[in-house]
């Protein structure tokens, strides 16, 4: 695990939502961070699993609304993908919530780590030409 350097190998050819991953990398940056720095304050963590669940809705939300408004062929299976996101991330909210343990954090930086690059490299790309041929850029 380690800090997240954006460059133009993520890009998904569509500036809102590059900018959206943008923003979602340094939230994993933060996470990174807080777990480098030993800093594991409650009120840090429960802040940082809500912004990672608050935002990754809004993110999800972006890319669902052009799915559907472009007909993408993959609609269902990505939105599936998006549902386990969000489902692993609210068992790691909850099992916090249910017994609080600093190590969380590590986990939860592993797990994140992995799937946004993944999902961004893979799932993401694969909508990429049907955006563009859209007018989507």
């Amino acid at each position: 695990m380690s800090l997240i350097k954006w460059d133009e190998s993520f890009s998904v050819g569509v500036k809102e939502i590059d900018q959206q991953h943008q923003k979602m990398v340094a939230i994993l940056n933060e996470v990174y961070k807080m777990v480098s720095a030993n800093n594991y304050s409650d009120s840090g963590i429960k802040e940082i699993l809500k912004e990672l669940t608050d935002y990754a809705d809004y993110h999800f939300s972006t890319e669902e609304k052009y799915f559907w408004q472009f007909d993408y062929d993959k609609t269902a299976s990505h939105i599936e993908v998006h549902n386990d996101y969000r489902k692993r991330v609210d068992e790691m909210k909850e099992q916090y919530n249910s017994q609080p343990r600093h190590d969380i954090l590590v986990d939860l930086s592993i797990f994140l780590n992995g799937w946004w690059i993944w999902h961004i490299n893979h799932s993401d790309k694969e909508y990429t030409q049907c955006f563009h041929d859209h007018g989507l850029y």
